[in-house]
């Protein structure tokens, strides 16, 4: 049997709503005819769109999500206040046409390479401290750093991008600089025409040096004696992975993997000995313990010293290893080279 159920007027009129919204519902169907229903692809495909455009710089958008290694930070899309807190990354924005506000390091502003470009800019700190009132002060709208143990202070005054150190080579440190500041394509541009540029250098050195001359990079700190790799400043990148030139054998043994390795004066000629030309650097001490060393009789039994095949180095200047410092050392180098010959 059938339940009757008695309407009040209230309901029946509820009723008549509800028949007219169903016949209504259904006439519209019938008009759609084929149309597809959307798929779970479509959704999927949806939802892409919406993080692409979360993660790349739109066009008209003031703001864009960056994913950092340390988490998505929201930067503006052309930044115009840029502080940056560490000297090795200055190098790179300069290469894309931006001048930061402010930057970071020793006598930073007297460098030979940058002397010129930062003339008016600020400096918040040396190669070990930075003022963060100093920064807040300034109201920059982005900071860009490697330096973990200030990442967390140094985030809550403005957008800040953290980019680890030895994460990328200069190259690719570059092209991620040039997506942060929205200059990708002059960041790739500039890859592409020193590219170039360091194949017309190696054709000019092709002639002069044989392939198996050896290069070594050796530096005095002190007491203390080092060599040096292929990503670890002092030339390096240049030498070896721009040049294709090559180090003593023993020296790409226990120097490249780390980026450098430790000796002792007594192991001088064991390490470079192989060296047609020696790069040499005086990084701390004082004058006395570099001519201890240069005065040595392991130091002078070198055939590149014998032969004066030895360039000494700033290490103020080759120090550095972003797009602009060694561009300018890629023309240092060469010419020092061919000069020797």
């Amino acid at each position: 049997m059938y339940r009757v159920i008695s309407l009040g007027k209230t309901s029946m009129i509820a009723v008549v709503l509800t028949l007219v919204l169903l016949l209504s519902a259904c006439g519209q169907a019938a008009n759609q005819g084929n149309a597809p229903a959307s798929t779970s692809a479509d959704v999927a495909k949806s939802t892409n769109d919406s993080v692409v455009a979360s993660t790349e710089p739109a066009a008209d958008a003031e703001y864009w999500t960056y994913e950092s290694d340390k988490g998505p930070v929201q930067i503006p899309r052309n930044p115009q206040r840029i502080v940056i807190p560490v000297q090795d990354f200055i190098g790179d924005l300069l290469t894309l046409g931006v001048t930061p506000i402010a930057v970071a390091g020793n006598d930073i502003l007297n460098h030979p390479y940058f002397k010129e470009a930062l003339t008016g800019v600020e400096v918040v700190g040396d190669d070990m401290t930075v003022s963060l009132e100093k920064i807040t002060s300034l109201e920059p709208d982005l900071i860009i750093t490697y330096q973990e143990d200030t990442y967390e202070q140094i985030s809550k005054i403005a957008p800040t991008v953290f980019i680890p150190w030895g994460k990328y080579d200069y190259k690719e440190r570059l092209i991620e600089i040039g997506k942060i500041l929205n200059k990708e394509q002059q960041a790739v541009k500039w890859v592409a025409d020193f590219n170039q540029k360091l194949e017309a250098k190696k054709a000019e050195l092709a002639d002069l040096i044989a392939a198996d001359k050896k290069v070594a990079i050796f530096e005095i700190a002190g007491k203390e004696l080092y060599l040096y790799g292929s990503s670890y400043g002092r030339g390096g990148e240049i030498i070896y992975n721009g040049l294709g030139l090559h180090a003593p054998d023993l020296v790409e043994e226990v120097a490249f993997k780390e980026g450098w390795a430790s000796l002792s004066l007594e192991t001088l000629p064991e390490y470079l000995g192989e060296a047609d030309y020696i790069f040499q650097g005086f990084s701390r001490g004082v004058e006395q313990d570099k001519l201890d060393i240069l005065d040595s009789v392991f130091w002078k039994s070198l055939p590149a010293v014998k032969a004066g095949h030895v360039f000494t180095y700033d290490l103020k200047t080759y120090y550095l290893s972003d797009a602009y410092a060694l561009d300018k050392q890629l023309d240092e180098i060469v010419t020092l080279l061919k000069s020797l010959q």
